[in-house]
């Protein structure tokens, strides 16, 4: 997609748990409490709708900037980006041009791809060793150090405090970190305004939250051991955030359906 100028019930699922079958586990509110590398949550959003949450643990899993022309072909969906690099999950990522070109900051396994576009976004980041953060554009500080970065924008969410937002309504996609270190990956079903999804962001425990593209390229794909949760989008797209689970893994579906609404 071209960039533009209450929370609910909704159990846990230990959808990828690494660890012995015994800690497959699921919570009412929480994700499982043994090790896991995802944990998946379809949530009713406070308006309606249903936003699809992951949450990502990255002592157990690692999360990766894809991007379609290392596999020769043009934009892909979230399932052909699984399909391509053996992604355990997949959502789409940052805009990009009429062209299918990606706009802005890319760093793909230490390598920029893209220097960093002056604009009014912000950057997601995942650094060598692991750790996370969501920075303003012109607070970015180089590629030093950095195993992963995107840019998109805007910031939804910044230490906690929900950012003054444009109101409008599209569907979402969207990074937060969390203050344990762990990050959530979400996804609308339904249109929702800024404000709107940047509360239930920050309801939701988000520190920092970035907004990736929306609309049509809305989109998550998880899948492992026969089951499917498939959030499709209108369009493919040409860069993609994907997780990969390490070790021995299961998944279990989600008690409520994950991708209708």
């Amino acid at each position: 997609m071209r960039p533009v100028g209450g929370r609910s019930g909704g159990a846990w699922v230990a959808a990828l748990v690494v660890a012995l079958p015994a800690a497959l586990l699921l919570a009412s509110s929480a994700p499982a409490s043994g090790p896991f590398g995802i944990a998946y949550r379809a949530v009713t959003m406070a308006g309606g709708g249903t936003a699809h949450v992951m949450r990502v643990d990255l002592e157990h899993a690692k999360l990766r900037v894809l991007d379609a022309r290392d596999h020769g072909r043009a934009p892909l969906t979230a399932e052909q980006f699984a399909e391509a690099t053996g992604a355990t999950a997949v959502i789409n990522a940052s805009f990009f041009d009429i062209d299918g070109s990606p706009l802005g900051l890319l760093v793909v396994d230490g390598e920029r791809r893209q220097k960093l576009r002056p604009v009014d976004w912000g950057v997601f980041a995942v650094g060598d060793d692991g750790s996370v953060r969501i920075v303003h554009t012109d607070a970015w500080g180089g590629e030093a150090g950095v195993a992963q970065a995107v840019q998109s924008g805007p910031r939804l969410v910044v230490g906690g405090t929900v950012v003054d937002l444009k109101p409008q309504a599209a569907e979402r996609t969207a990074v937060c970190r969390r203050s344990d270190g762990k990050v959530d990956l979400v996804v609308t079903r339904r249109a929702t305004t800024l404000d709107s999804f940047a509360r239930f962001l920050a309801d939701e425990g988000c520190v920092d939250a970035l907004n990736l593209d929306g609309g049509p390229s809305s989109q998550l794909f998880l899948g492992r051991s026969g089951v499917k949760i498939d959030v499709p989008g209108g369009d493919a797209v040409p860069i993609a955030l994907g997780v990969f689970v390490e070790g021995a893994a299961d998944i279990r579906p989600a008690r409520r359906g994950c991708a209708g609404d």
